[in-house]
């Protein structure tokens, strides 16, 4: 063994066998983030983009006299195109979002479940949720009321056909 050698190690072990097995995988915790949540994060970057190509479409030239149905097609297909780059995340907009409106340190199974179970709750509890059977409930078809018999009804109006001038 040279002199050289030792310097450059000093003793450390170099094996890059080891090295590897230390390395962190990346943990998903988006599987930890309440769907609502996702779903603003991605709505707010879809909004952004499509403000972005709104502006890059005013800057390209134009013919005059297109006709309303072409602009509408337009606006269509932009918005789309904003909806496209938002699912695939391409901006980086959302993770910077969520990181704001939910936290890392609340990216676990347990702070999960407690925010689903305090979402139930005030679900739950809000007067929109509370039904009212007696109120609730139509039955279409059904008549409390007893069938009348053709006799009653002359009884009732008693007008006869000698009456008649």
């Amino acid at each position: 063994m040279s002199v050289s050698e030792t310097n450059i190690n000093r003793g450390i072990n170099l094996n890059t066998k080891q090295a590897r097995s230390l390395d962190t995988k990346p943990v998903d915790d988006r599987k930890y983030i309440p769907k609502q949540f996702q779903e603003v994060a991605e709505s707010m970057e879809s909004q952004f983009a499509e403000a972005m190509l709104k502006q890059m479409n005013q800057t390209i030239d134009e013919t005059p006299g297109e006709d309303s149905g072409m602009d509408f097609y337009k606006s269509l297909q932009t918005s789309e195109r904003a909806k496209t780059m938002s699912k695939q995340n391409n901006l980086g907009l959302q993770n910077i979002i969520l990181d704001q409106i939910y936290p890392k340190r609340l990216r676990n199974e347990m702070a999960l479940k407690q925010y689903e179970a305090q979402a139930d709750m005030i679900h739950h509890n809000l007067p929109s949720y509370k039904l009212h059977k007696n109120r609730d409930t139509i039955e279409m078809g059904k008549n409390e009321s007893a069938p009348v018999a053709p006799d009653a009804i002359n009884k009732a109006n008693p007008s006869s056909e000698g009456d008649k001038p």
